[in-house]
């Protein structure tokens, strides 16, 4: 940083967030902890310089409770995490364009947020659903193709179904994954591991996705915690260190063997107690 001018120490020292889902919420929170609790006393000389800012057009955890995004504001704000409301117009090398005319210089670019049909998928002649999706029925197929089925982000309800389009979250992937696996068992138990020999095997029930709830951490051992059914239905909802907590037990399970989430909740702890090892920066 010798030789140049505090402007573009700023700029180099700048980290920009965009995108206010959970990802942009957890990126921003963890990334203003690190600079606030370590960097700041091992670099005190970069203190005044270093600096997080998240841009959402709309708002923060849109998904979420009103009461659990207006603490999450709350805090971020209150440990350093700079929120603009804006959409993003164009991103040059060194600054963003909002559609205000609002120029934000960086040296970090974090893009986090909604991702759209990749080219494969919107070059594909199939039905497509709403958002441009590849189109698929109750049971996962795609309509048009026989034995062909689709998953994931790349899929979506077609609009004869009635469902909603589903966020391209992991959870809603797994579920289906699981779905899937299941009704090709189905299909291959009944003789149905030929070409075109599954469209007269009763499929059973169809998908139905349960959401099992959402979760994001902001950051000094806070987190959100919200298990409401939608949007707009009644559940628990809460804030603070209990919810960073069951944050962190719920991401515990994930791990794959016992072995390994001793390992990850022993590095969890040491963490906890005697701080984060900023040795190698």
């Amino acid at each position: 940083m010798a030789g140049l001018l505090d402007d573009e120490r700023r700029r180099l020292l700048h980290c920009v967030v965009i995108g206010g889902g959970p990802t942009g919420v957890e990126f921003s929170g963890e990334l203003s902890d690190f600079i606030m609790r370590d960097v700041q006393e091992r670099y005190a000389h970069v203190k005044d310089y270093i600096h997080v800012t998240l841009i959402e057009a709309k708002e923060i955890l849109s998904s979420f409770d009103v009461r659990l995004r207006q603490y999450a504001v709350r805090h971020l704000t209150k440990y350093g995490v700079r929120l603009v409301h804006g959409v993003v117009k164009e991103v040059q090398p060194k600054k963003i364009l909002l559609r205000d005319g609002t120029e934000v210089p960086y040296g970090l670019l974090v893009w986090s947020t909604g991702v759209g049909p990749s080219p494969f998928v919107k070059s594909l002649e199939l039905p497509k659903s709403p958002g441009g999706r590849i189109g698929v029925d109750e049971w996962l197929r795609v309509p048009s193709v026989e034995d062909v089925f689709a998953i994931g982000d790349c899929a979506g309800f077609l609009e004869q179904t009635g469902k909603p389009i589903l966020p391209a979250l992991a959870q809603v992937a797994e579920r289906e994954g699981k779905y899937l696996a299941k009704l090709l068992n189905q299909i291959g138990k009944n003789n149905g591991g030929k070409a075109l020999a599954a469209k007269d095997i009763p499929l059973g029930d169809p998908f139905v996705y349960k959401h099992m709830g959402s979760m994001a951490s902001v950051g000094r051992y806070k987190a959100l915690v919200d298990l409401r059914k939608n949007k707009d239905a009644k559940g628990i909802s809460l804030a603070g260190f209990p919810s960073w907590l069951i944050w962190r037990s719920a991401y515990l399970t994930r791990v794959v063997s016992w072995r390994n989430r001793f390992y990850v909740a022993v590095n969890w702890a040491t963490t906890f107690i005697f701080g984060r090892d900023n040795s190698r920066i």
